[in-house]
């Protein structure tokens, strides 16, 4: 849990500081190359010149790269088109910075990378000082998107030192504002870090040049409650609070206000306020905070004050306020999902994340990340209260409805570490054939000189044939990766039936009120066991046999605790197999057993039987798993008649762990599933049989 309410408050920090802060730098860095709107920017295309089309189309690049990545792409394209027609390097350089912001939005980080690297090689060989140090920005953003805040840091000391080696030189390539949100874009990443202490210095730093250069009040609220964020983040909440209040003083609201009058920041304040045990003195300036949200219609931040709120009550033991301000908070999540999500994610940009989109823009990728988790806090409130009172039936159905995004934020924090490996790869992979290009091309007029086109030709195509090859072949690794990592969770999933877990739990909970500690304590034991077995297995693609059989052996017991008397089981291992040495993939069996139990043999009237075989098979192993239930027909009927909309997953996804394990193997897993008949006819029973390379 402490684990997921850091990752909650990063989240905030993002929302909080680093929306704001990287608003103004784009805003500062931007300003003079907004020029006209596209209004104006369009007529002027009809009576331009070609050469003069090229400004004109990275113009509208810029322009449409706050609304529109596709078209801003199509613009950039253009202008990087007429300009093979019209050389010219910083036109091209200008036409390569947009296309590379542009995709950026779309997620092509290693094109981006690509295309912003190529405008800085043409900016720095120009010595275009000032284009250089807005480029420095724009790769330290996509790598802040990519959550390699390392690189973004790298990116911002190379600003820091060329701001400093030029105005001691006498140059000026950024105004002392520009200069000061690089400074705060230290403290920001430096808090998404952890590194509080230098995060602190940051933003010291920044408000000692608002001094010096007395910027807008404006800007100093935003940097001082920044400032205020990373010592709460840091839980010194005595200074958290003293910037807080300071800041309120520069808020244009406060202005000819005595200080006990001025508002502003009250959900951030409360919250302190609740942290340092005063939770009478946080409830008002929540519930505040609250009202302000829902007339601003931002449900984001309206949703955060509400669980807040809820917090508090549940601590002070007033249940039906804790109730209604944890399903308020659910409630807003609701309202984000359909005034934004629902139709057009981009429209959740401005809204939820303060106009973000519009100056820095946020991929859709981290919009639904922070939606994801900001939903799954409001479902883990409602989990939290119902455990309190102890009605854990209540309590599972909503960790059961929590799972499902907290799954979408671990998927799409992965999708962003893939995103990371992949545009490091196609960045280095497009520079390199740019190069070989190069290389090339001069060989090429040199053997041309010689009359050898033919064979430079060949030998072009070549390297491109095994370039392109290479690409493939590790593209294949990552999506392959990619594709287990998913058939794994949905393992998992599967073999953590929440129906088993919710009847295990009850199981202990019926000994317990019989006042059988002794079967509870070695119910508990084999349930624990069962899980963690489950967990440590799902990380592993081999596990011994013993391991295996282990797992099995405890299921079906404790599934024999459930349905007393309903089964017996008999498993049944070669005595020639070396146990600890044959390794086999976890979890073939389980599915198969639970559809047994649950699909077969529980509908029988008579006693079921399970049987699990292991035994040697040429140079592998046969693992056959059979019942005397009623058949898969009959349960299809049963199903049908009684629970129409229940999927069994077991086949499908054991069928996708086979075609995973058989692309890296020689010799194949097999799976055949037999429908057993007696001599009339009649089902009795089904039989599974896997053959496992050995």
């Amino acid at each position: 849990m402490k684990k997921y309410n850091r990752f909650q408050k990063l989240c905030f920090m993002v929302c909080g500081i680093l929306l704001f802060i990287a608003q103004s730098i784009h805003a500062q860095f931007y300003f003079n190359m907004l020029r006209p709107q596209a209004d104006t920017i369009y007529p002027t295309l009809q009576h331009a010149g070609e050469r003069d089309k090229i400004d004109i189309y990275n113009s509208l690049a810029f322009y449409h790269s706050f609304s529109n990545a596709d078209s801003a792409i199509y613009y950039a394209d253009k202008a990087l088109e007429l300009e093979k027609k019209y050389p010219e390097e910083i036109r091209r350089a200008d036409a390569n910075r947009q296309l590379g912001n542009a995709l950026a939005l779309k997620n092509q980080y290693g094109q981006a990378l690509f295309h912003l690297n190529q405008a800085m090689n043409i900016y720095e060989d120009n010595r275009a000082l000032r284009k250089v140090a807005e480029l420095l920005f724009d790769i330290a953003k996509v790598n802040y998107d990519l959550e390699d805040y390392q690189a973004a840091l790298n990116y911002l000391q190379r600003f820091e030192k060329l701001y400093e080696q030029e105005s001691n030189a006498g140059n000026i390539i950024a105004i002392p504002e520009e200069y000061a949100f690089i400074i705060a874009s230290f403290g920001s990443t430096y808090s998404l870090m952890g590194d509080y202490e230098q995060a602190k210095i940051y933003f010291h730093r920044y408000i000692a040049l608002s001094r010096m250069h007395e910027f807008s009040n404006v800007l100093d609220a935003i940097m001082t409650t920044s400032l205020a964020q990373v010592y709460g983040l840091n839980r010194e909440y005595d200074s958290a609070l003293h910037y807080y209040y300071l800041g309120r003083t520069f808020l244009s609201n406060n202005e000819n206000k005595p200080l006990e009058l001025h508002s502003g920041y009250e959900g951030e304040i409360g919250s302190l306020l609740f942290s340092i045990g005063k939770p009478y003195d946080a409830i008002p300036l929540i519930r505040n905070a609250l009202h302000e949200n829902l007339v601003d219609e931002n449900y984001y931040s309206s949703t955060l004050q509400a669980s807040r709120l809820g917090n508090i009550f549940l601590q002070l033991v007033d249940y039906d306020s804790a109730l209604f301000y944890y399903q308020q908070s659910l409630l807003h999540c609701d309202l984000i999902f359909e005034k934004n999500l629902g139709s057009k994610l981009n429209a959740l940009k401005p809204n939820v994340f303060y106009n973000y989109q519009h100056l820095t823009m946020m991929p859709d990728l981290q919009i639904r990340q922070r939606y994801y988790a900001r939903r799954a806090d409001a479902l883990d409130n409602l989990y939290r209260y119902y455990l309190q009172l102890n009605n854990p039936e209540k309590a599972l159905e909503y960790l059961q409805y929590k799972l499902p995004y907290l799954d979408s934020v671990r998927i799409a924090t992965k999708q962003t570490e893939l995103y990371r490996i992949q545009a490091r790869f196609e960045n280095e992979r497009l520079v390199q054939q740019v190069n070989n290009l190069a290389q090339d091309n001069e060989l090429a007029a040199f053997k041309l000189q010689r009359n050898q086109l033919v064979l430079v030709s060949f030998g072009a195509i070549s390297l491109l044939v095994i370039a392109l090859g290479v690409f493939n072949y590790r593209q294949s690794r990552i999506n392959a990766m990619h594709e287990k990592l998913l058939v794994e969770q949905r393992l998992l999933r599967s073999q953590m039936n929440p129906h088993f877990i919710f009847n295990s739990l009850s199981s202990v909970q019926n000994f317990i009120v019989k006042q059988d500690d002794t079967k509870a304590s070695i119910y508990l034991s084999r349930f624990s066991e069962l899980v963690r077995s489950i967990l440590n297995n799902s990380l592993e693609e081999q596990i011994t046999l013993e391991q295996e059989l282990s797992t099995i052996e405890n299921y079906l017991e404790l599934q024999k605790v459930r349905f007393p008397e309903k089964f017996d089981y008999h498993i049944h291992v070669d005595d020639h197999l070396n146990q600890e040495n044959i390794f086999v993939p976890p979890m073939l069996a389980q599915p198969f057993i639970e559809n047994a139990i649950e699909h077969g043999i529980k509908h029988l009237e008579t006693k079921g039987h399970i049987s699990v075989s292991i035994t040697r098979n040429g140079n592998g192993l046969s693992y056959a798993i059979e019942d005397n239930g009623i058949g898969r027909e009959k349960a299809n009927e049963l199903r049908q008649k009684f629970d129409k909309d229940h999927k069994s997953l077991a086949t499908t996804i054991t069928q996708e762990r086979i075609k995973v394990f058989n692309r890296k193997l020689r010799h194949k897993i097999t799976m055949e599933i037999i429908d057993l008949k007696d001599e009339s006819g009649e089902a009795r029973g089904t039989r599974v049989v896997f053959g496992v390379p050995a």
